[in-house]
């Protein structure tokens, strides 16, 4: 966690003189209308190209206040932990993608199968074991994918029922909300 996350940006924007306009705000600078945009840390003025971060606009507006060295201590210890803690989920989610990906490989060589021999008497079973297991599979490659860590994080660490019902929902709805809570579709 840095130093700048103990101060708010768009609270910081509005003391130095920007007023907020929907997801963009006025520069105070160069009486630019819309013409800052923003994120979590950084601004930027493009009329002008004012610009800087959290901490460069808290000087700026006389409220910095330096971190002591005990809390950047534990705030680096923070750091670290969330680092392990994302390399970790990373890890987990890569190692269920590559065996969600094997089965989906082992399905199609199944249906690959029954359409070469259609005529064959568990060609149709072959089918429908096929069709009813590639939906729930597609699902999770799709939460995998689209969800936010810590719902990821949730799915990865539950019991195989609630998983299973979790995808059984992505399933029946066509697909989920990502984390920009758009909708992904589940394509079968």
């Amino acid at each position: 966690m840095s130093e700048a996350a103990q101060y708010d940006l768009p609270t910081l924007l509005e003391k130095a003189g920007a007023r907020p306009r929907g997801n963009r705000c006025d520069c105070p600078k160069c009486g630019g209308h819309r013409t800052i945009t923003h994120s979590d840390e950084t601004f930027f003025c493009h009329k002008c190209q004012w610009k800087g971060n959290t901490v460069t606009l808290a000087k700026e507006v006389g409220v910095y206040q330096p971190l002591s060295p005990e809390k950047y201590r534990e705030l680096q210890q923070l750091l670290e932990q969330a680092d392990r803690a994302a390399r970790a989920l990373y890890c987990r989610v890569k190692a269920r993608r590559l065996q969600v990906a094997a089965q989906l490989r082992s399905l199609g060589r199944i249906e690959r199968g029954a359409h070469a021999a259609p005529n064959h008497p568990l060609a149709w079973d072959a089918l429908a074991m096929v069709y009813s297991e590639r939906p729930a599979l597609l699902a999770e490659l799709a939460a995998m994918e689209n969800c936010k860590a810590r719902d990821l994080f949730r799915f990865l660490t539950t019991d195989d029922a609630t998983r299973v019902r979790a995808l059984a929902r992505v399933v029946v709805r066509g697909g989920l909300y990502d984390h920009a809570d758009r909708f992904v579709e589940v394509e079968a």
